[in-house]
């Protein structure tokens, strides 16, 4: 897991990177709202984001504004750090849809419960499974352009080791692929009975929609495909 720390206070910012890094969290941080979305331009990766609300240049309340209206990062759950007595902070960080609070001084405890719970009311990610690396890189550009954490494979055993070691809510599979093929990849993660969606997909003009469907998968994309019938497809069947 990755933890963005905003935080302008040295004391404040050195605490809350000690406590997560003791309990095996990777820590980012960042000394203001500009700065951290622009390392969020950057890397998008984090998992949360802990942020104070008193900064100069941009509290944390524009800050969750500059991040709700980009939709790579508003995904992303932001936990607030305020005051003990700012309650007025705390309300109107619920109301913009903030993930949780922590009051200073963060306490251990407080601190990783919020982080363990933000992080778990996250989607997974998606996993994209293609032997040709053009169509993986341009299937993860158009997703990542979206807001979707994706991660990408070349082909099944790659596959099953991503998904045993990551929490993945849906993966996009090529049907043809070298030894094991889509199908078989369907019907492990079925035979599973996980919560993960699968999407088929195959530039063979023979393979039906209602077939696949019927086979287990939840839905079938035939190549070559739109960005946008991409997109429509995973919003359906994202977190089904």
């Amino acid at each position: 897991m990755k933890v963005l720390v905003v935080e302008d206070d040295p004391f404040a910012q050195k605490l809350a990177k000690s406590i997560l890094e003791k309990n095996s969290i990777e820590v980012d941080v960042a000394e203001s709202g500009r700065e951290a979305l622009s390392f969020l331009e950057k890397d998008g990766s984090v998992d949360v984001i802990v942020s104070d609300v008193m900064m100069p240049g941009m509290d944390g309340f524009v800050f969750l504004q500059q991040l709700n209206l980009d939709k790579r990062l508003n995904k992303i759950p932001v936990i607030l750090c305020t005051a003990l007595n700012d309650q007025k902070s705390i309300v109107k960080g619920i109301e913009a849809g903030i993930a949780g609070y922590v009051v200073k001084p963060v306490k251990e405890e407080a601190l990783i419960s919020q982080v363990k719970k933000a992080a778990e009311s996250r989607p997974g990610a998606i996993l994209v499974v293609d032997d040709e690396e053009i169509i993986r890189n341009m299937l993860s550009m158009t997703l990542e352009r979206n807001g979707y954490k994706v991660l990408s494979a070349s082909g099944y055993d790659e596959a099953i080791e991503i998904i045993e070691k990551n929490r993945i809510s849906l993966v996009i599979t090529d049907i043809a692929m070298p030894n094991k093929d889509g199908f078989a990849l369907l019907s492990h993660l079925k035979a599973d009975k996980n919560s993960i969606s699968v999407i088929l997909m195959s530039g063979r003009t023979d393979h039906k929609r209602e077939e696949i469907v019927a086979a287990g998968a939840d839905d079938f994309i035939p190549k070559p495909f739109h960005n946008q019938e991409i997109l429509s497809r995973v919003r359906a069947c994202y977190l089904r």
